[in-house]
């Protein structure tokens, strides 16, 4: 996709933004996170990866997870999806406690995690399938078509995974977590892999399903990139560097929806914010030559 086209995409979506009314601050609690811990048994004694960790997100909010390799984002994330079960503490989702993975709780891969011998449509339809069971055949097909049309491959369904881009790949990923229509969607490195290109239009099919979805869907998301966190999130949990990680800092993005890359770089707000990431991520250190 050109750089003019992702322009136009952005001025789009903020036309669709501007017919849907912003969200309250009395928004519901989505997640709650409540004191945190995840150890793990190793030959030389027990790891504590995540230690007494506490957060609070609310419904329809984008939270992105941001740290250092190996930090724990990936572990705190799996506690959320009920991939990873906490050895002290627990999680909420939507009220009720967290004890394995489940549909209300969406996930995307940076490896996309599609079935490589089925075409794009029915990697999809398989999902919505197995997880939607209670609805006409007719209304499954309907949901595939319209996600599928909503990220721009519906001419592209009969092809297989083999025979797509990354970024294309990316947006089947998106398109089936949204299609299966779970409360929570949590995107680990989603778009780490990706061209700077790429990932500024993948950025904009995001917030494109998210707006039209009426910002219902609450969002986590695991990522290295400071200025991917600032555009996409209302808020960036900063975690300490490993081993028992914990909180370093909550950073609000307090920047007006709709945004636009174009403009929002040269928001005096966001060079605060941006500044204020980098020297929370990027330790500080000198060289005294002494003699």
């Amino acid at each position: 996709m050109s750089q003019t086209s992702i322009i136009a995409a952005e001025e789009d979506i903020t036309e669709i933004a501007d017919r849907i009314l912003e969200q309250t601050y009395s928004a519901p609690v989505s997640i709650e996170i409540n004191n945190v811990t995840v150890s793990f048994k190793t030959p030389g004694g027990t790891y504590t990866a995540i230690k007494d960790i506490d957060l609070t997100v609310k419904k329809g909010e984008i939270v992105s997870l941001i740290g250092h390799s190996g930090c724990g984002k990936s572990t705190l994330m799996g506690t959320i999806s009920g991939m990873v079960k906490p050895t002290g503490g627990m999680v909420l989702a939507n009220g009720k406690k967290v004890t394995s993975p489940g549909p209300d709780r969406g996930i995307v891969f940076q490896n996309y995690s599609l079935l490589p011998w089925l075409t794009v449509y029915k990697n999809i339809y398989v999902a919505v399938d197995s997880v939607i069971k209670n609805i006409p055949e007719t209304e499954k097909i309907k949901l595939v078509e319209t996600n599928l049309k909503m990220v721009n491959l519906w001419e592209h369904k009969d092809k297989l995974p083999g025979q797509l881009s990354g970024g294309m790949k990316q947006r089947v990923a998106i398109a089936r977590a949204f299609s299966i229509n779970p409360k929570i969607l949590l995107l680990d490195e989603p778009f780490g892999a990706l061209d700077a290109l790429t990932k500024s239009a993948m950025h904009i099919e995001l917030l494109k399903l998210w707006t039209l979805d009426h910002r219902e869907k609450t969002i986590i998301m695991v990522t290295h990139d400071i200025e991917e966190a600032i555009f996409l999130s209302d808020k960036v949990v900063v975690m300490n560097n490993g081993p028992a990680t914990t909180i370093k800092e909550i950073v609000d993005v307090p920047l007006k929806r709709p945004r636009n890359k174009k403009d929002i770089v040269y928001d005096p707000k966001y060079m605060e914010i941006h500044d204020r990431l980098s020297n929370l991520l990027i330790d500080k250190f000198s060289i005294d030559d002494e003699h």
